[in-house]
């Protein structure tokens, strides 16, 4: 086969079309970054900018590290109002721009922010109103994004995905009510769930149409706030309650988001990511309009396995992930990691469909050899007819 541009293999991949080789992601921390330039021999800034979950510290990998790896994807994000997301605290906590403290736990090569503080905790209905949210159209949101997107696509031939929301709606919830607190909440209070899911829902349309109309026709990928649903062996709720009480805001957000997008680029894909067993869900999140899904972790319960996804949903739904973060990148060995590769390809490629990544961020526990060997044998057992 003919050798495809970066985007002619995401776009053939996404149409459910075999291109020349499997596509290749990149999702990172700015610490696991930060370690792999210095391995790989490139200059390591003093401070990256961190992407749309500045909580969890994102990092837009840079063009040369794409270039090295001979990634497919570039990704672009929208920027926190006002221009600054974490404003330290007298008592060294952090606050983002939701309103949400947090305090920076240090471990062995990088940090997270853990919430201790959920604003919404105490609330009633009424208090919804008088709560300061982020203003999705103020001008820092999309400042400098198109310039940005024009660049990659005028001087690359990568493919772009791009995240404008901030937060989410049922993922957001949780942080700003409490994890326990939300759960409780829908089955003691849905009165209150459901207005606070309509506020986020809200607030997660105008982040879409800030990001659509300052470049959505640049847009190939639009990845949608993400919304962790399981655990490990469960979904968070029952199926009957997220058909009732969450999937309604889905619909919502994910059509007004797929109708402007595809008026700016028709060949343009919704992405949607969840955690977890969140097989019970998909066919809902399907027909909602989600037409990739991310980040395909393989070791959950026996029925969100990505064999299982590629099997019900394969002719529906494109995959993006994939490759273990939980054990096999940060504790295995390259041949390991090789392995694994290989039978993902063998079980998720063949048909199209598919984007090989990390099955979740690529944190700083993680060898910078197992992430080379991840895209080395992708290389090497991904190029189309698949014969792994």
């Amino acid at each position: 086969m003919t050798e495809m541009t970066s985007r002619q293999r995401v776009l053939t991949a996404l149409q459910h079309r075999e291109p020349d080789r499997v596509p290749l992601g990149i999702w990172m921390t700015v610490d696991a970054y930060k370690q792999l330039r210095r391995y790989l021999g490139l200059e390591v800034k003093a401070q990256y900018p961190v992407g749309s979950t500045t909580w969890s510290q994102d990092v837009g990998v840079e063009l040369d590290v794409i270039d090295k790896f001979g990634l497919d994807i570039a990704k672009i994000s929208g920027h926190c109002p006002g221009g600054k997301s974490l404003e330290e605290l007298p008592d060294g906590l952090l606050v983002d721009e939701w309103g949400i403290k947090r305090k920076r736990v240090e471990f062995k090569g990088g940090s997270y922010l853990e919430i201790v503080d959920p604003p919404l905790a105490d609330a009633k209905i009424a208090d919804l109103d008088d709560f300061s949210w982020p203003d999705p159209q103020d001008p820092a949101v999309v400042d400098g994004l198109r310039e940005k997107a024009q660049f990659i696509r005028q001087e690359t031939d990568l493919a772009i995905a791009a995240q404008f929301g901030r937060g989410g709606i049922f993922e957001q919830a949780k942080y700003l009510r409490g994890y326990d607190k939300i759960l409780f909440d829908m089955a003691a209070d849905p009165d209150f769930v459901m207005a606070l899911f309509g506020k986020l829902t809200e607030i997660e349309m105008g982040f879409h149409k800030s990001g659509i109309e300052a470049c959505g026709e640049y847009v190939d990928i639009l990845r949608v706030s993400p919304e962790d649903l399981a655990t490990q062996t469960s979904t968070f709720i029952s199926p009957n309650m997220f058909k009732d009480m969450v999937l309604p805001f889905y619909q919502r957000s994910f059509g007004y988001a797929k109708k402007l997008l595809l008026e700016k680029n028709p060949n343009a894909k919704l992405e949607f990511h969840s955690c977890g067993a969140a097989y019970p869900f998909m066919h809902w999140l399907v027909d909602a309009g989600m037409d990739i899904f991310d980040s395909l972790q393989p070791r959950v319960s026996e029925d969100s396995h990505p064999v299982r996804y590629k099997q019900d949903f394969g002719d529906r739904l494109a995959f993006w992930g994939g490759i273990d973060v939980q054990q096999t990148l940060p504790q295995g060995t390259p041949e390991e990691v090789r392995e694994e590769v290989r039978v993902r390809i063998g079980e998720m490629a063949p048909g199209g469909g598919y984007i090989l990544s990390s099955s979740h961020r690529l944190q700083p526990d993680i060898p910078p050899e197992n992430i080379i060997a991840m895209y080395e044998a992708a290389k090497e057992f991904g190029t189309y007819p698949i014969q792994v």
